[in-house]
C-alpha cells in the first residue's frame, strides 16, 4: 500500500510497471482495485497508477472533499505530489471519467490521451437509483445487480455512502458536452452494450456515438457497467491500440486477437 498526502487527508494508490505515466480514476462503485487487470496489462508498456477517491478505498473519508471539483483538484495534487511527468495519459470511469475530462478540458497541456468508460455526459445518463440511494453496502450491491463482481463487492464496504450519493446528485446537474467538444487530446469514449448504471448518450448528444476529429466511440458487446472486468483481454487490447495511435481514430475497434506490432 502506498500512501501520499494532500494536508491532512491520505490518498492511497498503487503503481506499476516502467514507461510513459498513465492514471487510472475509479467510479461511484468500488475503488482502485477493479483496475488492476488494466494496470498490469498496461504495465509492459507504461508506468500504471491508480488511487482511491476521497471517500473510497483506503483514502480518507472527509465529507467536505465529497466535491466534484474538489476531486479534479485530487487528481492534480497527486499528479503534483508523486511529480508524474506531464502530459499524462488519463483513464477514468463513470465518475472517473467526468473528473478525468474536467482535468483535460481545463488543463490541456497536462494530458497526452483521455480514455472515458462509462461517462455520463448529461444527469439524465445517470440511473437515479443510484442518485436517490442511502449508500449503504446492501444499496450499492442491489443497485450493480448483475454488474457485480468481487474486485467491486469487496470494497464496497469501505465506500463512504455519503461520497456515493452526493456526487451523483451533484453531477445529476451537470453537462460535460462543452468538455467533450473542446478538449484537445485525443479522446476514446467506451460504453459497455449493456450498461445499466450509466446510459449512452442519446438524443441531441447521439453524436458523441460517432467517431470525429479528436475523438473515437466504442462500444463492447455483452459488458454491462465494468467492461475491464467482464472483458478484460479486449478492454486492455483497445487501450494499447488508442496508445499507439497517431491520427487515424476511425480505425479503433475491439479486437478478438493480438495483433503482432513494430513501434
Amino acid at each position: 500500500m502506498s500512501i501520499t498526502t494532500v494536508g491532512s487527508h491520505l490518498i492511497h494508490y498503487e503503481a506499476v510497471g516502467r514507461g510513459e505515466p498513465l492514471i487510472f480514476i475509479h467510479g461511484w462503485l468500488g475503488s482502485w482495485r477493479y483496475w488492476w487487470p488494466s494496470m498490469q496489462a498496461m504495465s509492459k508498456h507504461y508506468r500504471a497508477f491508480a488511487f482511491d477517491l476521497w471517500g473510497f478505498g483506503d483514502s480518507s473519508k472527509v465529507n467536505e472533499q465529497y466535491k466534484f471539483e474538489a476531486y479534479v483538484d485530487m487528481l492534480s495534487a497527486f499528479i503534483e505530489n508523486l511529480g508524474i511527468v506531464q502530459p499524462v495519459t488519463l483513464v477514468g470511469h463513470a465518475l472517473g471519467a467526468a473528473v478525468a475530462l474536467r482535468y483535460a478540458s481545463t488543463r490541456p497541456e497536462s494530458v497526452k490521451r483521455l480514455v472515458t468508460v462509462s461517462l455520463p455526459v448529461q444527469g439524465n445518463d445517470i440511473n437515479s437509483r443510484l442518485v436517490t440511494s442511502a449508500g449503504s453496502d446492501g444499496s450499492l450491491s442491489r443497485l450493480l445487480g448483475r454488474s457485480s463482481h468481487p474486485e467491486v463487492e469487496s470494497e464496497l464496504r469501505k465506500t463512504d455512502g455519503e461520497a456515493v450519493t452526493g456526487l451523483a446528485r451533484e453531477l445529476a446537474q451537470y453537462n460535460f458536452a462543452d468538455d467533450l467538444e473542446n478538449v484537445r487530446c485525443p479522446v476514446l469514449i467506451i460504453f459497455g452494450d449493456q450498461d445499466q448504471i450509466i446510459e449512452k448518450p442519446g438524443g441531441e448528444y447521439e453524436r458523441f456515438q460517432k467517431t470525429a476529429d479528436n475523438r473515437a466511440f466504442v462500444t463492447l458487446e455483452a459488458c454491462s457497467h465494468f467492461p475491464m472486468l467482464e472483458a478484460t483481454a479486449k478492454f486492455s487490447r483497445l487501450l494499447l491500440e488508442f496508445a499507439h495511435t497517431n491520427n487515424n481514430l476511425a480505425k479503433i475497434a475491439p479486437k478478438d486477437y493480438w495483433q503482432r506490432r513494430t513501434y
